[in-house]
Order: structure tokens, then sequence, then C-alpha cells
């Protein structure tokens, strides 16, 4: 089991071990929120519960294994994208609040959750604290050898980026019934890397915010760092700002559900040997 002294390590700020200190006793993981259900009207599933890795290896990132009981399952490709009409299962990778940066390994079994390591460092955002939780959309995929018609650029082979708006952290690992306001689409290194701004089921105002004008009316401001922080973060690297297409407008929802349908099509495609593969790890369906 992951001991406190690695888990500090992973994360600069020790206000912000929350959610990784839960992860490091089973007492904890118990205690943690039923996880979405595979569909709602299946009969009823035991809840999604998290385990992990103590394995170090040569790249330094420990993984974090999602599981349904007892069986290790992907949270790309096992983890159903909509459990009902209207909404979308979203999986938490970082939670507002942290540097630590998370993702789902694309090319490892199983795909578990690991922090990104660059030059051979475990890679920490140097912007400041990510503003909101951040994770994304299981079962998409965002093709790097096809140009979006609206943006111009090929996808960045990864699972379309979601952008969760409650104040409190989600746990990492979480999957959380969500739905979908709009989108940015943002160009990060040639490559359009779209950024869906949603809302957990929890939150109290999910019945009340339902668009982009909704998050402005009641989170105003909210949307302006969203911009912010993807346009500027890689500049602390010395890198150069983000762009967007659309002149960073927020596309609607009925667009943002255009962009979910065509990147779920793309996972279908890869899954069935219709598309490149590029390394990626995920079950053959042709």
């Amino acid at each position: 089991m992951l001991g406190r002294r690695v888990v500090r390590a992973l994360v600069p700020r020790a206000t912000n071990v929350i959610a990784w200190r839960q992860l490091s006793s089973v007492t904890a993981r118990a205690a943690q929120p039923s996880f979405t259900r595979f569909q709602a009207a299946a009969p009823r599933l035991a809840p999604f519960s998290r385990s992990f890795s103590t394995e170090e290896t040569e790249d330094l990132s420990k993984r974090y294994w999602l599981r349904d009981g007892q069986k290790v399952i992907s949270p790309w490709h096992d983890v159903p994208l909509s459990p009902a009409h209207g909404t979308y299962n979203y999986v938490n990778e970082i939670s507002i609040g942290e540097r630590a940066k998370m993702e789902v390994a694309t090319d490892e079994e199983h795909n578990p959750i690991k922090q990104d390591v660059k030059k051979g460092k475990l890679r920490f955002f140097t912007y400041g604290d990510i503003p909101f939780n951040y994770g994304m959309l299981p079962q998409t995929y965002e093709d790097p050898d096809a140009a979006h018609p609206d943006t111009g650029y090929n996808g960045d082979k990864d699972p379309v980026d979601v952008v969760e708006l409650s104040d409190n952290p989600l746990g990492l690992g979480t999957v959380n019934e969500v739905k979908v306001l709009g989108c940015l689409a943002m160009i990060d290194e040639e490559e359009t890397d779209w950024k869906i701004i949603a809302l957990a089921k929890s939150h109290p105002k999910f019945h009340e915010i339902n668009n982009a004008d909704d998050v402005e009316t009641h989170m105003p401001g909210k949307i302006d760092t969203i911009r912010d922080w993807f346009k500027m973060y890689k500049t602390t690297d010395g890198k150069p700002e983000n762009t967007y297409a659309f002149d960073a407008q927020v596309k609607d929802v009925a667009y943002t559900e255009g962009v979910i349908e065509e990147t779920h099509q793309a996972w279908k495609d890869l899954c069935a040997g219709k598309i490149a593969d590029n390394g990626l790890s995920f079950p053959k369906t042709a």
C-alpha cells in the first residue's frame, strides 16, 4: 500500500494531499461516495472502487487502477460514455487545487491513472494550482491522423478533456455523472485539443446551469479563468501561449455534443482497427 511519505512526495503542497491520503487506506476508500453505475437501466452493479499499485517503475510514476469490485477495468474503455440520456460519465484525473499532472495512461494495459513524466522527472504544473477539476470522457478519442474540418488541426491522440466546474475537489479516479455546458477548441502545438466544460450532477446548481451563459450568471468570471489557464499554463515552462479556434468563444451544447459523438466514433474506429493504433492499449473489436 502506498505510504504517506510517498504520497507527500508526489504532491508538492501539504494543503492539497487529502485526495491522495484517502487512497492510502482501505477505510478511506470505503468511505468515498458511490460511483456512477455502468448503465442506469441495468441490474444493480457493485460501485466502482479504487485500488492502486505500489510498484515503482523506471519512469518514477505510480499507477492508480480503477476497479469494478475486484476486477481491474479501464477508465478509458470499460466505463460507458453515457449512463443516462442527456448526461455523460466523467473520469476525474486532477482535483481542483492540485499541481501534479495526472492522466490516464492510454498506452498501458487497463489504462491506469499515473503522473506524467517529462525529461525523467514527475510533472507538476508551474503556472499555479489548477482552478477546476480536470479529467476525460471515456470511450472518446481525438484522432491524430485526421484534421477536424472546423479547426483545421489533427487531434491530440487522447480521450476528450473535461473541465468540471465544482468548487469542491472530486477524488482522483472517481467516475462522475455530468452535463455538458459547451466547449473550447484549444490549439496546442498545432493539435486540436477540445476542452469540454461540464458540471457534476452532485453540484447544488446542476438544474440551474445549462449552458455557458448560465455559467457566467452563477459563476461570473469562471470561463475567463478557464481560457486564461489553458492559454498561459505552459508559459512558465518556457513554452509559447496556446491559442483557440473560433476566437476563443465557447461553442454551444449542441455543437459540443457533436464533438463528443465524433470522438466517440473515432474511439469505435480505433477499437475496430479502422484507424491507426499509434501504440495505444485498447480492446480489439474487429
